[in-house]
């Protein structure tokens, strides 16, 4: 059995470059996602490839310098993750206040979460559950849909 897909949130990496993963200082670090990119074992919905290469910054050179390597900008989506990020909307439309449904459905995160469902793969964030109880968070969404 080969190991499962995992599909980062832009945030993942915008917070590892930020933070005690900052390419200075773990160069080993961004050698690893290299090579898990190129073994297709990570990958990212183009919608947050998108949010992390919006700007001139380091990790935004980095990621498109490696937009063909395997499925790391995954620039289609299935039948079976238009259906799964349709039914992520829809809950999160009936579940939670309009701003903050119009704020997530404005961004990568659905797109992450139909991805991981669509292919038995994990989301991967650097969100937290309890933090910004206001927003629809993904750690919340995943447990309630059960997406891991």
């Amino acid at each position: 059995m080969g190991v499962g897909i995992y599909w980062l949130d832009s945030g993942a990496l915008i917070s590892e470059k930020n933070g005690l993963y900052a390419p200075e200082l773990v160069p080993a670090f961004w050698t690893f996602i290299e090579t898990q990119l190129k073994n297709g074992n990570v990958r990212m919905p183009k919608k947050c490839f998108d949010e992390v290469t919006d700007g001139n910054d380091w990790l935004a050179k980095w990621c498109k310098d490696r937009k063909n390597i395997g499925h790391f900008c995954c620039k289609s989506s299935g039948k079976d993750v238009q259906q799964r990020y349709a039914a992520i909307a829809a809950h999160v439309i009936e579940k939670h206040p309009q701003h903050a449904a119009a704020e997530f459905l404005r961004g990568g995160d659905g797109w992450v979460m139909a991805h991981a469902a669509a292919s038995g793969g994990f989301v991967v964030t650097e969100e937290l559950r309890n933090q910004y109880k206001s927003k629809v968070k993904i750690p919340t969404l995943s447990k309630t849909l059960r997406i891991p």
